[in-house]
């Protein structure tokens, strides 16, 4: 008899967790002296240099458009166009990603999106686990 394990798929970036679950999330670290938010630890906090050690937190998988562009040129293997974005989330912690819609011209600065989790592109480490990556979609209030 023959039995299957299932294998825990692994983060893309190093702020992305992986619960035993299976379920993946953004994770951001905030200054507790002064509120600033990065999506790694460091030593001190960028903007008010504090050294007190920045506290880990669930990042928020709602944001807004902060910035935008269409990319309409990009590597072999890459479907163009693509809209690129940064966006902050409601925690103010703001990553960089790509935001899938139908129609490029309805993207605007302080549009509502949501953060989507998949597969990063179909990519496996050694042992055969998938990567987990994201993207953005606009977000209408309808979803969770």
């Amino acid at each position: 008899m023959t039995t299957s394990v299932a294998v825990s798929p692994r983060p893309a970036t190093g702020f992305i967790r992986v619960g035993e679950d299976a379920k993946p999330w953004i994770t951001g670290f905030r200054c507790m002296d002064c509120g600033a938010v990065a999506t790694e630890q460091t030593l001190a906090c960028r903007r008010c240099t504090s050294r007190s050690p920045l506290q880990e937190f669930r990042a928020s998988a709602r944001g807004r458009v902060y910035s935008w562009t269409v990319v309409q040129r990009s590597y072999p293997g890459i479907a163009v166009p693509f809209v690129s974005v940064i966006v902050e989330l409601e925690d103010h912690l703001t990553l960089k990603g790509t935001l899938r819609v139908a129609d490029h011209d309805s993207v605007h600065s302080g549009m509502p999106v949501r953060l989507v989790f998949d597969d990063a592109g179909g990519a496996l480490d050694p042992e055969g686990a998938p990567y987990v990556g994201y993207h953005f979609v606009p977000f209408t209030g309808d979803e969770k």
